[in-house]
């Protein structure tokens, strides 16, 4: 015949175990989660996608800055007819020739920029496919 205490050991055991099969769960559950954490990561990744689509890259940088500089341009051509009472820019003729050269310059600056980066990733994507 069995007592109340002949039951203790096997429940203490099941627990024990339980709780040695959460710990393995939740671990498991962890690397996982670090792992797709990764993956988008990777997938998400600005570098990435210029890796495996450097001619999209390249065109897309080359787009971004072809508009900017229309963008740029275009600023430049509305300010020109407009009055002088509604454009603030053409109170002092410097200062409207300093603020168009400016972003003029910036402009500029963007587009040489995204050229170079696209052509830098695209040339560094090339070599590593001949390689």
């Amino acid at each position: 015949m069995t007592t109340k205490n002949d039951f203790l050991p096997s429940i203490q055991a099941r627990i024990e175990e339980l709780q040695h099969t959460i710990a393995e769960k939740e671990e498991q559950i962890q690397t996982r989660a670090q792992q797709l954490k990764k993956n988008i990561e990777a997938e998400l990744s600005l570098l990435e996608f210029i890796r495996k689509h450097p001619f999209k890259a390249a065109v897309t940088s080359f787009s971004t800055g072809f508009l900017l500089a229309m963008v740029v341009k275009k600023r430049k051509k509305k300010c020109n007819p407009v009055p002088q009472d509604s454009c603030i820019i053409m109170e002092n003729p410097s200062l409207k020739s300093q603020n168009n050269s400016a972003l003029n310059t910036i402009g500029l600056d963007v587009l040489r920029s995204v050229k170079d980066l696209g052509f830098t990733y695209l040339q560094r994507y090339i070599d590593k496919k001949i390689k």
